[in-house]
């Protein structure tokens, strides 16, 4: 069994070489070297401006006191604004209004996580994350924060919060807590575009009043960036154990009955994937819970109206009717670019280890946790094609291939 576990941030940030393989598009970033996660620099400064609050649209979802106090006042909001969009684009007019509207300004040490844009705050009370308005291409897509996107993110949160009783003891995540954004100056555009930045209670909910280590997925197959010949940390979890049994019931089965429980009650399209899984080691070195992160989900409204739940409390962001995206989210993001790893990994070091003995306990747990699956999953996996919207968001198609990780 490994005897140290690297910080959450060194992880985060070092042992994730060789894991950008899953698209031709998974390693390109348009963000500055000094802003990149494998970059150099240890920190860097987050701007933040005193605005307003009457001016900013402003959404909370049970901040604990002492990070609402860091970042809101009954009269005031900062907002925070990441350096490589003051480095260049002065004419955003969102970010006119906020140096216009700025009262007091103060600088943020904060250090990159794995998906760029989402920084971890090394001082600021509570252990918290910012995740902010970074309108630069990373991988896919653009990475901006509209309002939209803000306000959903904490409305899923505010709701799986209330129903955390319906997930089992080793599904915790982490709470989307406080949202700021500008008011929309462009009303009459096809999309909102005004933008800003939410925070996010790193703390595992919920709080088991104990800080353990957590491992992001992909740093259980990812390579050290100091050190490429180091061990896998997948291999040091393991240990003596037996590979084939700690893979299944220690990761794959808990995630299958996370995203199957999450879709059942909430209709939720969770994406617990290498970057949005985190595994919470107990004392023995075995993964007591799951953390799951970013809260930004697709959302099956015919599952919801299914289950009867009412959709008053969201917004239009994410909704879908269409079973597409359950394929390319369970398919793909779980079982394309995260368990197959998994396998690749066990494979290339314990001989005799079959890629069936892997999914099939997943596909029949599949069909136990969620039986009436075929009523909101294509008979085939979906996946991106190269075609885009008039958002620049990739179309989706039919790849014909066989599901793997389901039935």
């Amino acid at each position: 069994m490994i005897q140290t576990i690297p910080s959450l941030q060194y992880l985060e940030r070092y042992r994730n070489e060789g894991t950008r393989t899953y698209s031709s598009h998974a390693a390109y970033t348009e963000a500055g070297d000094r802003y990149r996660p494998d970059g150099d620099q240890e920190r860097f400064l987050l701007e933040a401006f005193k605005l307003p609050r009457e001016q900013m649209l402003v959404y909370t979802a049970d901040p604990p006191a002492a990070l609402a106090a860091e970042y809101l006042t009954p009269s005031e909001a900062w907002f925070l604004v990441h350096p490589q969009l003051l480095e260049s684009d002065r004419q955003d007019i969102y970010l006119k209004r906020t140096l216009a509207l700025s009262s007091e300004r103060r600088l943020i040490h904060v250090s990159p996580s794995s998906s760029t844009r989402t920084l971890f705050v090394e001082e600021l009370g509570p252990p918290q994350a910012v995740k902010v308005h970074f309108p630069f291409k990373v991988s896919r897509y653009t990475r901006k924060m509209r309002d939209e996107v803000i306000e959903q993110a904490l409305n899923v949160s505010r709701e799986l919060q209330a129903g955390i009783g319906r997930m089992d003891c080793r599904f915790a995540f982490m709470r989307e807590v406080i949202g700021v954004a500008h008011q929309d100056l462009q009303p009459d555009s096809a999309r909102g575009e005004n933008w800003g930045y939410l925070v996010r209670d790193i703390t595992p909910f919920p709080d088991s009043g104990v800080r353990r280590p957590l491992i992001p997925g992909f740093a259980l197959y990812g390579q050290d960036y100091f050190d490429p010949a180091a061990p896998l940390l997948l291999y040091d979890l393991i240990g003596d154990r037996d590979p084939l049994a700690y893979v299944l019931e220690q990761i794959m089965l808990p995630i299958v009955r996370h995203w199957t429980t999450a879709f059942r009650h909430f209709g939720y399209i969770l994406e617990p994937h290498g970057q949005n899984v985190l595994l919470e080691l107990n004392d023995e070195g075995t993964i007591g819970r799951i953390v799951h992160r970013d809260l930004s989900v697709g959302i099956h409204m015919g599952r919801r109206r299914d289950i009867g739940l009412p959709d008053g409390d969201l917004n239009n962001y994410n909704r879908t009717e269409h079973n597409a995206f359950c394929s390319i989210t369970y398919d793909r993001f779980i079982g394309g670019h995260f368990f197959d790893r998994l396998v690749e990994a066990c494979q290339a070091r314990y001989l005799g280890l079959a890629r069936e003995d892997f999914t099939r306990p997943c596909r029949e747990e599949f069909a136990r946790c969620l039986p009436d699956y075929a009523a909101y999953f294509p008979l085939t996996v979906w996946y991106f094609n190269e075609e885009r919207d008039q958002f620049n968001k990739p179309l989706h198609m039919d790849t014909g291939a066989t599901p793997e990780w389901r039935p």
